[in-house]
């Protein structure tokens, strides 16, 4: 046998090996379940074509996935937030008509559709008002016979007024501090802790024989709010009549809902809710002690995230899936 007879028979048992060799799988290959793999392509009826490459994203691909988690996270923190900016914006509607804190406003000739409110009626003479225990404790003095709750900052339940509350429609004394204060609190008052530092609450007076004007006036001699620092010497109460007013109380539906929950957390104690929702809260850009300061693009986001929550909640009120309701 020639050299090169012989070169050409050995290059041909070795490619012969290496043909059989890549035949063989190696001892590490992985068996992997086409439901794990991410294939090149993907359609999606939300964001379109998705690409990628060996599992790996396309630019393209990224970007339309970020603008999404933004929105989704927009819309919510647009639903968990809801309560807070309502509460909010119920205070701002109470300085729009003059009312301070731990003033008193009443409709006194009741309430129409000049003033903007989630769940009036215009039967009945309301009092409203709201009170912040930050520096300490708020003394509330309740007239008899009303009937109403307190709620905190995220809208939550801390108390009733009246018939169904601790006075039992006998009216009393009541002493609301925050849950952390721990000073001196006076016995014989009904003392109720409130996880939030602002507070509302709505009471609603009933008349007898449809005399509102003696009723409103058993309420204010009745009624008083004070810092109970100021307990010796309580200031004179203040009554605001709102009946007529042309006011506000419902939160935005715009980007400003943001501008709304971002004023809730930066003024209210690091753990006024749970961390979930904080967390959330800060995954759009909105955390106590940092400024609220979307770019355009996540302010864009962000506007489109509270239409769709908008949308949603109205879905779930006037459309609900529930059978059972």
């Amino acid at each position: 046998m020639t050299s090169w007879s012989k070169k050409l028979a050995i290059a041909l048992l070795m490619t012969s090996a290496l043909t059989a060799q890549a035949e063989q799988p190696p001892a590490y290959s992985a068996n992997v379940p086409d439901a794990i793999r991410t294939p090149d392509t993907v359609e999606t009826q939300t964001l379109g074509t998705l690409k990628f490459f060996d599992g790996m994203p396309s630019a393209e691909t990224v970007t339309k996935t970020y603008d999404y988690l933004d929105v989704a996270r927009g819309v919510e923190a647009f639903l968990a937030g809801v309560p807070a900016a309502s509460v909010y914006s119920v205070i701002q509607g109470f300085r729009d008509v003059g009312l301070a804190s731990c003033d008193l406003g009443m409709s006194e000739t009741l309430l129409d559709a000049r003033s903007l409110f989630l769940t009036p009626n215009t039967s009945t003479v309301y009092a409203m008002l709201d009170f912040d225990v930050k520096d300490g404790p708020v003394v509330i003095d309740v007239p008899a016979g009303v009937l109403g709750p307190v709620q905190d900052a995220f809208f939550r339940y801390v108390v009733d007024f009246g018939v169904v509350g601790p006075d039992q429609g006998k009216g009393g004394k009541y002493v609301i501090a925050h849950k952390d204060y721990t000073g001196p609190l006076p016995e014989g008052a009904f003392v109720v802790r409130s996880p939030s530092y602002r507070n509302v609450a709505f009471f609603r007076v009933f008349s007898k024989d449809g005399d509102l004007t003696k009723a409103v006036a058993s309420a204010k001699a009745g009624f008083h709010c004070y810092p109970l620092a100021q307990a010796g010497n309580p200031p004179a109460q203040k009554f605001v009549n709102v009946s007529g007013k042309q006011f506000n109380t419902i939160h935005a539906n715009t980007f400003h809902f943001f501008d709304e929950l971002n004023e809730v957390i930066q003024y209210e104690p690091s753990d006024v809710t749970d961390p979930v929702t904080l967390g959330l809260f800060a995954s759009v850009g909105i955390k106590k002690g940092k400024p609220f300061a979307p770019d355009e693009r996540m302010a864009r986001l962000l506007t489109e995230g509270v239409a769709i929550g908008n949308a949603a909640a109205r879905s779930i009120s006037f459309a609900n899936r529930d059978r059972s309701v």
